[in-house]
């Protein structure tokens, strides 16, 4: 039997130290952000940053919830959008049900999905779909989607979900014991193991590919933790 906190446990991860650091492609710059902590950018390295921008576009990760905190390092810069939202996906997309688990203390996610309908965590989760899911799977079938997670997940995750959809039987689906997340994503990148882990890393993967070969001339803010895939997608790559 898969124990939920076994697939789960590599799926939280420390915050690494490539927040404001920054890798350059051409015309190309990938800006790390520690999620909800203004970036730290050495004067030369803004400058360069602008200027790609500043000709080129600003593109925010996911839902613009750093948005404020860049503008205080990067002026009121206007961006075009979500780089998320053009991503076109090359794996299963129900791997992107990860999201469920990522961040949850910045996301309040416990709080989250127990403000959702429905009696079970199961009910809640699928009750709250469109406030946690990713941008790729936002406008898809829920309800086929997490079914799809939790049964590669395994029998544990499929009881769990089950039960009583109480504040703390939530927060021991989402945050295993041990794993507070401080505000991060998964222990142990880029390595892991397990079928959350595996999941999780092959569609951050799959986004980071998107940006390094589709994506077109701008600067894309995202999670810190990218930088790190990106190099391992190119490793000739530099972290600056």
């Amino acid at each position: 039997m898969i124990r939920l906190t076994d697939s789960l446990k590599e799926v939280l991860l420390v915050e690494g130290s490539n927040a404001g650091k920054v890798i350059f492609d051409g015309n190309k710059a990938f800006v790390g952000m520690a999620h909800s902590i203004p970036p730290k950018i050495s004067p030369e390295t803004l400058k360069k940053v602008k200027d790609i921008g500043d000709e080129h576009g600003y593109w925010y990760e996911g839902n613009a919830a750093d948005n404020d905190i860049i503008k205080q390092v990067f002026g009121d810069i206007k961006f075009i959008g979500s780089w998320d939202e053009k991503v076109v996906s090359t794996v299963e997309p129900y791997f992107y049900v990860y999201t469920l688990f990522s961040n949850p203390s910045q996301n309040n996610r416990v709080d989250q999905v127990f403000n959702g309908k429905g009696e079970t965590v199961y009910d809640k989760i699928l009750s709250t779909y469109k406030d946690w899911s990713h941008e790729l799977i936002k406008n898809k079938n829920g309800k086929e989607l997490v079914d799809k997670f939790l049964e590669r997940l395994g029998s544990d995750a499929l009881e769990k979900v089950q039960q009583k959809g109480t504040r703390e039987n939530i927060k021991n689906f989402i945050m295993p014991i041990g794993h507070d997340d401080k505000g991060s994503m998964w222990i142990g990148w880029p390595k892991g193991s397990g079928p959350a882990f595996e999941m999780a890393k092959e569609a951050v993967y799959d986004r980071d590919k998107w940006l390094k070969d589709k994506a077109p001339d701008g600067v894309y803010f995202t999670g810190e933790g990218h930088l790190d895939s990106l190099k391992d997608i190119n490793d000739g790559y530099e972290i600056v």
